[in-house]
């Protein structure tokens, strides 16, 4: 079988979309003889100076917009007509390689969005797209303590997320569509009823199918906890500040990492400094990535109360590390994490004050259990990073795997 997938960003090493992009191309050639990646060019040196990339049956084809396109990208208010124009001209190139030789499948990867859809429908053969993300949003009740610009943001977000259901873009795809994937529940409500039979829900991260943590762990002597991620509004490290604040009422020795920056570090240090927290709360700033994998082993647990995060590599790193993970039940977080490795808050008609309780019983819970049960969970993040794989993932989307 000779198939074809569509990854604008598509890069190893480099997280975040590139990563979906190159390891769905590396497993994909486990189901096909021939697997050819439409990519940006700019992508092409890192991809052949990768050695996976010259596996027998792996093929790259590049394209890039002009000159003046690329230039024209660096403006805000040009990016959603940049994509479009790059997904018209990657959907030209490969139209024409299809009539030299037909490709049998062909798989829209990323940028998978709601708004700009995929022409790789048009080409006439088996079309699947996905896992499409778009549609998380933050619930309402747990906006109120944000500063006003940010829930300007979140209903600036609400309106774009409404626009999406009309694109028209995205309804041709839709219907051209064998499958599709969506990241989310809340991402599933974004596709019309009538194309729903056909649409599954799969996250569009994984991770590679082992833990990276071999061994036994032991929770840390003092309860210690760690945020990782941009330190933006929506990313929820100011429920795990307060719920410290909860959970050093019952262990005063309690204290939380905050690794990353963004806009809303000196929100989040005033945070810190109305709740008397400055010296149990540490702002470490941003790591190299690895240096934070490696970091993980010394924590008692990974905090990560995201409010509307459709992947969140971080939680899968800390799995494969054997960390438990505290989410809440949104987005990606929500269906990566269950109680075989750690906690999921649920914020059905909840407050923040609910949610930054039910956040601290859990890291209350955590810092206080037995060794035994702690490892269990420990145990229990490793086997779960191993599920969620790259390999099963692929699988699934090419509906190899139910």
């Amino acid at each position: 079988m000779r198939v074809l997938l569509s990854a604008y960003a598509c890069e190893p090493n480099k997280g975040s979309e590139p990563e979906v992009g190159w390891q769905r191309a590396l497993h994909m050639l486990a189901l096909a003889d021939e697997v050819w990646v439409l990519t940006r060019a700019n992508n092409r040196a890192v991809i052949d100076a990768n050695p996976l990339s010259r596996q027998p049956g792996l093929h790259f084809l590049y394209y890039d917009l002009p000159p003046w396109a690329l230039k024209l990208k660096q403006q805000s208010w040009f990016r959603f007509f940049y994509f479009i124009l790059w997904q018209w001209g990657a959907y030209r190139l490969a139209d024409g390689r299809h009539s030299e030789t037909p490709f049998d499948r062909v798989y829209h990867v990323t940028f998978a969005g709601m708004q700009a859809g995929s022409f790789m429908g048009r080409l006439g053969i088996p079309f699947v797209i996905g896992p499409i993300a778009g549609g998380e949003r933050a619930p309402f009740r747990l906006r109120r303590s944000m500063p006003l610009r940010c829930r300007i943001s979140e209903a600036a977000r609400d309106l774009g997320i409404f626009i999406q259901r009309g694109s028209p873009l995205i309804r041709p795809a839709f219907a051209a569509a064998e499958s599709i994937f969506v990241t989310s529940p809340e991402s599933l409500k974004l596709v019309p009823r009538k194309w729903r039979g056909k649409t599954s829900v799969h996250l569009a991260i994984a991770s590679n199918g082992r833990a990276v943590h071999q061994g036994e762990r032991k929770p840390p002597a003092a309860p210690r906890f760690v945020f990782a991620g941009r330190l933006l509004h929506w990313k929820g490290a100011h429920f795990a500040i307060q719920a410290l604040a909860e959970v050093r009422k019952v262990i005063t020795t309690a204290t939380l990492a905050i690794v990353g920056s963004g806009p809303e570090e000196q929100w989040l240090r005033k945070i810190a400094s109305k709740y008397g927290l400055s010296e149990a709360v540490d702002f470490a700033g941003q790591f190299p990535r690895q240096k934070f994998i490696d970091s993980l082993g010394s924590y008692t647990a990974f905090i990560y109360p995201s409010l509307h995060d459709s992947g969140g590599f971080t939680v899968l790193e800390a799995l494969l590390e054997g960390t438990p993970v505290v989410c809440l039940d949104l987005g990606g977080p929500g269906i990566m994490v269950n109680a075989s490795c750690g906690f999921v808050v649920p914020t059905k008609d909840a407050d923040e004050a609910q949610v930054v309780t039910r956040l601290a019983d859990a890291m209350i819970s955590l810092g206080t259990m037995p060794k035994s049960a702690w490892q269990c969970l420990s145990s229990g993040a490793k086997a779960r990073a191993s599920e969620l794989s790259w390999a099963s993932l692929t699988a699934r989307v090419a509906h190899r795997e139910r």
